[in-house]
């Protein structure tokens, strides 16, 4: 066949590449074993396994739409006579030229499995189905045009939750989810940053967001959750790593012109001698490039002034007057600044009779004593003592 233009990115899926070469060699023994493998390691059936890589493409035309592109435009057209092709090719055409081989069984893999589904954006899911469900698909590319331009391209249109990694946006294929039901206290630490992710998702300007605290209050949680209570309205979570914030200007222009997205810097911390905090200070508010309308950036950290301290300054209370001018300077950049303090015996009892009859469907009578004495063994009272103290009952 004539080289795909619009998808041609899809040249290089194992089972695309392959299926287009033996339409053209469909006598070769060699390219339909490569296909057939393609196949069988995928384990799902060719139609569905065709559609996520059309839906996730990064190839000419989904760059493209991502900036814009109105149903008229030739490029839909061309788009279009590709997916008539790699439709067919899903729906009959793989199996008719594996037949010839006796290797059609390799495609007898089954559809999207529910976890897969949970990790990928609504927007996504319906794409997917709508390709795998119906042989013609040149119909869809006025709507695959409006995907990209509203959900990306790659990974961030295929995931709901991304990490930077190495320059690169990495989609996680089975996000730990964290619900807010899953959670207990904080609710008042919260309520400001679900205000403001409403807001964002409408077209409202929110805040960076700073999260501080001790160890262990649940910080983290309360931001995957958070994300998590709007991903169905297409809000993406991107994680930066500690060991990956000096890219974080490249992440922001990566995120440019796709869904709504919280940059979440986990745990940050920047030392007295690295100068990453004028770095980020300056990406914070904007730097040379305007930053992006769809991205906010929230942050979790122990100390109120992000920065190693002395030992003395360390044992002070985290929001003491600790540091001034440029030591305070990074987390003046965030307008929301979020305080999580240490959890009480009553709060952190109340997390572990959550979390207890959560996983043992009761609550054992010895219950508070027994977390009580796990507490004090050592770890203290916070929720993630609590999320221990759990995981190691029995039924």
């Amino acid at each position: 066949m004539t080289p795909l233009v619009a998808y041609a990115d899809l040249h290089d899926d194992p089972l695309i590449g392959a299926l287009l070469e033996l339409a053209d060699a469909p006598d070769s023994d060699v390219l339909a074993a490569d296909a057939a493998r393609a196949a069988m390691v995928g384990g799902l059936d060719v139609a569905t396994t065709i559609a996520l890589a059309v839906v996730g493409s990064e190839g000419p035309f989904a760059i493209a739409a991502r900036h814009g592109m109105d149903a008229a435009d030739p490029r839909v057209a061309i788009a279009g006579a590709e997916l008539a092709h790699l439709g067919a090719l899903a729906h009959g055409e793989a199996a008719r030229l594996l037949q010839r081989h006796g290797l059609d069984g390799a495609l007898g893999g089954g559809p999207l499995d529910p976890a897969t589904r949970d990790a990928m954006p609504p927007a996504a899911v319906a794409l997917v189905d709508g390709l795998a469900g119906e042989a013609s698909w040149l119909p869809h590319a006025p709507a695959l045009a409006a995907f990209h331009a509203a959900e990306g391209t790659g990974d961030l249109a295929m995931h709901r939750v991304l990490r930077w990694l190495e320059g690169e946006l990495v989609g996680v294929g089975a996000p730990d989810r964290i619900a807010l039901d899953d959670l207990v206290g904080y609710e008042a630490e919260r309520a400001p940053l679900l205000d403001d992710l409403h807001a964002f998702l409408h077209g409202a300007p929110a805040n960076d967001a700073l999260l501080y605290g001790p160890p262990g209050t649940g910080k983290s949680a309360a931001v995957r959750a958070c994300a998590d209570a709007y991903a169905d309205q297409g809000l993406r979570l991107v994680q930066v790593e500690r060991d990956q914030l000096d890219g974080v200007e490249d992440a922001l222009l990566a995120l440019r012109d796709g869904p709504p997205v919280v940059l979440f810097l986990d745990d940050l911390v920047v030392d007295d001698d690295d100068r990453l905090d004028r770095t980020l200070r300056a990406t914070l508010d904007g730097g040379v490039a305007e930053r992006p309308g769809n991205v906010i950036v929230w942050a979790t950290s122990n100390r109120l002034s992000l920065m190693h301290g002395s030992h003395s300054e360390r044992i002070d209370d985290i929001d003491a007057e600790e540091t001034v001018g440029e030591r305070a300077a990074l987390a003046a950049r965030f307008g929301r600044r979020i305080r999580f303090r240490r959890q009480d015996k009553a709060a952190y009892l109340a997390i572990c009779r959550h979390l207890a009859f959560q996983r043992l469907g009761e609550t054992p009578a010895d219950l508070d004593a027994q977390a009580m004495r796990f507490a004090v063994q050592g770890h203290g009272l916070s929720a993630r003592t609590a999320v221990q103290f759990a995981a190691q009952l029995r039924g």
